[in-house]
């Protein structure tokens, strides 16, 4: 079937929007570079990285454009602190998101649009609000939009115009705001601001306004009515709907056909938590507790500054506390990433339905390690995939033309993965057909007798599925020797000291001591270390 998908918009199904035929563009709301992302941030880039992988192996041309927020008030505060320019802080963490995308195995978009290259686009797009009477200057420099001026406001978040207020987006500052919920489009520059956080305007120097900025990145890069627009659900309002009223006065056209809005990665911090029953009355007792704030640290370093004074609630609360301070640093993907693979971490989000809350779990063992168990659990599966594509390269190395009759469990395979996708980028259901098609190739490999077309069907359709769902795509070689560093810098185990172990079990062997050879691989399976027996040689694995 051809493909669907839910639009926030009409909040319904609606068939893939098409303004050029044969062609997809889809514009996704990237990051403010201002510090390392978290988990939540990661899950708008692996949705949208598989439906731009998907269509483009149903043929489609896709044009596929994220952005980077590189001018922002709070890259101006890092950069101030760290004393260093606003440019160079926007550097850094533009490096270090990309090297977070190609660790979660996301292609590169089409086109990565920044703000700071935009200036000349977003200053004529605030004139020509003004213009038409959606926006206004104040004496101070500063422009608003008027919210009043759009009928329309609020049909994307569906909110009622009487109950915005101006707190739900960024740039309150200017006394000129002629009503509470209208925004700012450009910002005066403040005397304290560093260079390079100001540009030359018709109103003086200054900056954009967060919303601005995409709606006039999307108009430059993709134009008007492009087919979807997509982001996290906390950008549904104000952001948004900000977009689309900024856009439509002026191009007169819608912004987007279609707008996709993916669900949040929430944080359980009572699943596998020891908390004894009077926590958890207090943990249950107000909701506001269960979600992690910035303010966690300071609330907890208070509570224990006055330990011995403490009640019986502020107790419960200091377990409660350290609980989420934990989840918080182990909620930053860098973190993360020291205990899990990125890949784990993407098959884990495509495990839920991209519209579906998403819990991000943590439990301790007995010694005190931190454990991710679903992550951990994803990762033993991307393993199991890379292993079954080295059987797979391994018997077809061997196999021979035969006569044997081949089936057509592949191509119905096939079918099955891409009709989960093409329903509203189901990857849960997609995963189905996936891990059977893993399985059908575990029992090729291990049959005595199997067709070499049969193989060749094999690996066309393991190159098809791991291709657009971006798991297990990569070289097998190069992954377990990544997962293995990770494992032993954790374990702190040298590597050398492994290697002497492996051939001090080869020499036993050829000595024919099995006796030793076997409590060599017993000792080392004890520490986490897998060895196989190849023809040539002995690798090892930290599993």
């Amino acid at each position: 079937m051809a493909f669907r998908l839910h639009d926030s918009l009409s909040d319904a199904i609606v068939p893939l929007p098409e303004r050029t035929p044969g062609e997809t563009t889809v514009y996704v709301c990237g990051p403010t570079v201002y510090g390392y992302i978290h988990v939540g941030n990661a899950r708008g880039p692996v949705v949208f990285d598989v439906l731009a992988r998907h269509l483009t192996a149903q043929k489609r041309k896709v044009k596929y454009a994220r952005n980077y927020t590189d001018v922002d008030d709070k890259i101006i505060a890092v950069a101030l602190a760290n004393n260093e320019s606003p440019r160079a802080v926007a550097e850094r963490f533009i490096a270090a998101y990309r090297e977070e995308m190609a660790a979660l195995g996301c292609r590169q978009p089409t086109l990565e649009p920044r703000v700071s290259e935009t200036m000349p686009a977003i200053v004529a797009l605030i004139v020509a609000l003004i213009a038409k009477g959606s926006a206004y200057a104040t004496a101070e420099g500063d422009v608003y939009y008027d919210v009043a001026s759009f009928a329309d406001y609020g049909k994307l978040s569906k909110r009622k115009f009487d109950v915005q207020r101006s707190e739900y987006g960024r740039g309150k500052s200017g006394e000129g705001k002629r009503a509470e919920h209208d925004f700012a489009l450009w910002k005066s520059a403040k005397p304290h601001e560093p260079e390079g956080a100001r540009w030359p305007s018709p109103w003086g120097e200054g900056r954009p306004g967060w919303h601005i900025e995409c709606s006039a990145m999307t108009h430059e890069h993709l134009g008007d009515g492009f087919d979807i627009h997509g982001g996290g659900p906390d950008l549904k309002f104000p952001h948004h709907e900000n977009e689309i009223a900024q856009s439509e006065p002026v191009y007169g056209a819608p912004m987007a056909r279609a707008w996709m809005h993916h669900g949040f990665i929430e944080m359980d911090i009572e699943r596998n938590a020891s908390f004894a029953p009077e926590v958890l009355a207090v943990l249950r007792a107000d909701p506001e507790l269960r979600k992690i704030s910035k303010s966690d640290r300071s609330r907890l370093e208070s509570l224990k500054a006055r330990e011995a004074a403490l009640s019986d609630e502020e107790r419960a609360l200091v377990l409660i506390y350290e609980r989420k301070v934990r989840f918080a640093d182990w909620f930053q993907l860098r973190k993360l990433r020291e205990a899990v693979d990125g890949e784990a971490v993407r098959y884990w989000i495509l495990g839920t339905h991209y519209r579906s809350p998403l819990a991000f779990d943590l439990g301790d063992d007995p010694d005190g390690a931190v454990r991710f168990p679903s992550i951990e659990q994803a990762e033993k599966r991307v393993e199991y995939f890379y292993d079954t594509r080295q059987k797979l390269t391994a018997k077809l190395a061997t196999a021979k033309n035969t006569t044997l009759k081949t089936s057509q469990f592949f191509d119905e395979a096939r079918k099955a993965f891409d009709a989960a996708l093409d329903d509203d980028l189901n990857t849960a259901g997609a995963l189905d057909p996936f891990n059977k098609i893993f399985a059908r190739v575990n029992e090729l490999c291990d049959a005595k007798k199997t067709s070499r077309e049969e193989l060749e069907l094999a690996l066309e359709a393991v190159a098809y599925v791991t291709r657009s769902l971006g798991v297990a795509e990569g070289d097998p070689d190069a992954f377990f020797a990544r997962v293995t560093g990770r494992r032993i810098k954790v374990r702190g185990i040298d590597p050398r000291d492994i290697d002497a172990l492996v051939v001090a079990r080869t020499d036993a062997r050829n000595n024919r001591d099995f006796a030793r050879a076997d409590q060599i691989r017993a000792d080392l399976t004890a520490r986490g270390i897998e060895l196989r027996d190849g023809a040539s040689a002995t690798t090892w694995r930290a599993v």
